[in-house]
C-alpha cells in the first residue's frame, strides 16, 4: 500500500486556519451567550437588534460579520464571498474564529452576547462548545414554510428577476436550513426555547425576552454540552 495523501478542498485556500484567538477573557467573564435561529425571513435580525439593545447584549450577526470580513479584500475575504456566492457553510473553525475576535473586541462593555443566525449546522454548534463554551439559551423562532416564503417575496423588489425564479431559490434555503436545523434543535434540547415567531413581532419581542429573563435570574452555565451523535 502506498501512502495515503489527505484530500484538501482546493476552495478552502486562502482561508485562515486554526488561528487560536484566546478566548479566556470571555470564559472567565461568565456573561450569558446566546443563540437566536431561525429559517430565512424568521426575523432573526430585527429580533436580534432589540434583545441587544434592551439588554445591552454585544448584537453579532454572523452574515454582517462574513460580510465585514469580504469587505477587508484580504485572500481570505475573496474566498468568503465565494463560498457566500455559492450559499455554502463556512468552515466551523473560520466562523468561530471570527466570532470569537468580535466577542473580545466588545467584552468591556458588553452584559452578554446574542447570535443572530448560528449556529448553522451541528459542526460549527460543536466547535464552538468546545473552543468557547456552550450557549446558556438557544431561542428557536419557529414558523411555517408557507409563511417564510411569504416574507421573504414580500421583501424582494427586483425588475430583473422571475418571480418563478425567486420562489425555487427561497424554497431551496428553506429546504437547507430545515436539514441543518434538526440536529442543532436535538443538541440543545434542554436549552432550547420554541418561539412562535409567526406572531406579531412586539409579541415574539415579549416571549423572548421572558425566556431570557428566566436564564439571567439562573446565571450562566459553564458545563460543557453533551455530545450527540
Amino acid at each position: 500500500m502506498g501512502n495515503c495523501l489527505r484530500y484538501i478542498d482546493p476552495s478552502f485556500a486562502g482561508l485562515s486556519r486554526d488561528v487560536g484567538v484566546d478566548i479566556t477573557p470571555v470564559k472567565e467573564s461568565r456573561l450569558p451567550i446566546i443563540f437566536l435561529i431561525g429559517g430565512p425571513g424568521a426575523g432573526k435580525r430585527t429580533q436580534g437588534i432589540r434583545i441587544a439593545r434592551h439588554y445591552g447584549f454585544l448584537g453579532i450577526v454572523t452574515r454582517d460579520l462574513l460580510r465585514d470580513e469580504v469587505a477587508t479584500g484580504t485572500q481570505q475575504a475573496v474566498t468568503l464571498a465565494r463560498f457566500m456566492s455559492e450559499s455554502r457553510l463556512v468552515p466551523s473553525d473560520v466562523m468561530v474564529e471570527l466570532i470569537k475576535a468580535r466577542m473580545l473586541s466588545g467584552l468591556d462593555t458588553a452584559r452578554g452576547f446574542i447570535l443572530s443566525g448560528f449556529p448553522r449546522g451541528k459542526e460549527q454548534s460543536k466547535y464552538f462548545d468546545r473552543h468557547v463554551r456552550p450557549p446558556d439559551l438557544v431561542l428557536y423562532l419557529c414558523m411555517r414554510n408557507s409563511v417564510m416564503t411569504d416574507r421573504i417575496l414580500a421583501r424582494i423588489v427586483t425588475a430583473t428577476e422571475r418571480q418563478e425564479r425567486n420562489f425555487d431559490e427561497i424554497k431551496k434555503r428553506i429546504k437547507t436550513f430545515s436539514k441543518l436545523n434538526k440536529p442543532i434543535l436535538r443538541r440543545y434540547s434542554k436549552k432550547l426555547c420554541v418561539i412562535d415567531g409567526e406572531k406579531e413581532e412586539s409579541v415574539v419581542f415579549e416571549d423572548i425576552c421572558r425566556a431570557i429573563d428566566n436564564v439571567l435570574m439562573s446565571g450562566p452555565s459553564t458545563s460543557p454540552a453533551k455530545e450527540t451523535k
